[in-house]
């Protein structure tokens, strides 16, 4: 989206500069001055995002997942294919005086723990969350991964060394778009260390199905906001066109506890930056029709 607005931005400056009159500086001043904010003002719309669902599970109540209804924006609890010992749990994160509570996982399943959205979601997402491990150093592969649309589409999250694909590699997050492997974010994961985790997913050259999966780990305000700077471009066509159900898969952690927090899905409000593109081109065509009056 962004790249076309700018391109039909760019043509509209160029249109009233070619028509602009010699002796009409102070009206070809005020049409850049007024192209440069639109195309700011598109650009922070663009990136704005609006929050589709969340859960920081401090109203769940500590125990087995399975059923528990806290957080916002979801059509259902929830829920686990695991049984038993093997459910994720909500569990106190840190010292047990913080109130801070988690989502943990200690036993592997690739539908270890789903739910669904309160709204279908076929554009542009936003995946953000906290996690951490402890336990034994992570291990070759050792994965946790927060899945779009079914355990087999686009995932992110962790997993240990490059998943052991590479000999010294000691990077542990990954995004990807289909199938298995990386690419995989610059973090060697150390054990009761907080990360963040932020990726975009989003659809390229006119695809009906996610193709691109932008991560940053530990991201600053300013690489949210904008999307610049990106640790890894997962690219490659996935089989997703949509989703309301999102998940996490776990595998090989068998001697080790993985925890999530602070999960966020967020989309862009693509209705409200076309309107926004159009009162900008309005703009300029008025500029346009008072200079060759």
């Amino acid at each position: 989206m962004k790249p076309l607005i700018i391109a039909v931005m760019a043509r509209e400056l160029r249109m009233s500069h070619h028509n602009n009159y010699p002796e009409s500086r102070t009206s070809m001043k005020n049409l850049t001055l007024l192209t440069s904010a639109a195309l700011l003002l598109i650009a922070n719309a663009a990136s704005a995002t609006t929050l589709v669902a969340s859960d920081n599970f401090q109203q769940a109540n500590l125990g087995a997942v399975t059923n528990q209804s806290s957080g916002t924006g979801w059509a259902g609890n929830w829920q686990s294919a695991a049984t038993g010992a093997a459910t994720p749990t909500v569990v106190k994160q840190g010292a047990p005086a913080d109130g801070n509570q988690a989502l943990q996982f200690s036993a592997n399943n690739d539908n270890a723990a789903f739910r669904v959205l309160n709204q279908s979601i076929s554009g542009d997402v936003f995946i953000d969350f906290m996690f951490q491990y402890s336990g034994n150093a992570l291990g070759d592969n050792d994965f946790l991964g927060l899945w779009i649309g079914n355990w087999n589409g686009p995932n992110i999250g962790l997993k240990g060394n490059c998943g052991g694909g590479t000999a010294g590699c000691i990077n542990d997050a990954f995004a990807r778009t289909n199938g298995g492997g990386g690419p995989y974010l610059p973090v060697n994961m150390q054990q009761n260390v907080t990360y963040h985790l932020y990726g975009h997913l989003y659809k390229t050259a006119n695809s009906m199905f996610y193709n691109k999966f932008d991560a940053w780990i530990n991201p600053t305000a300013l690489e949210m906001s904008t999307l610049v700077d990106a640790d890894v471009m997962a690219t490659g066509a996935s089989t997703i066109s949509s989703f309301n159900t999102i998940g996490f898969r776990s595998a090989n952690i068998d001697t080790i506890t993985v925890r999530i927090d602070d999960l966020k899905v967020s989309v862009v409000p693509e209705p409200a930056s076309i309107a926004l593109f159009g009162l900008a081109l309005a703009g300029m065509a008025g500029v346009r029709r008072a200079k060759r009056k």
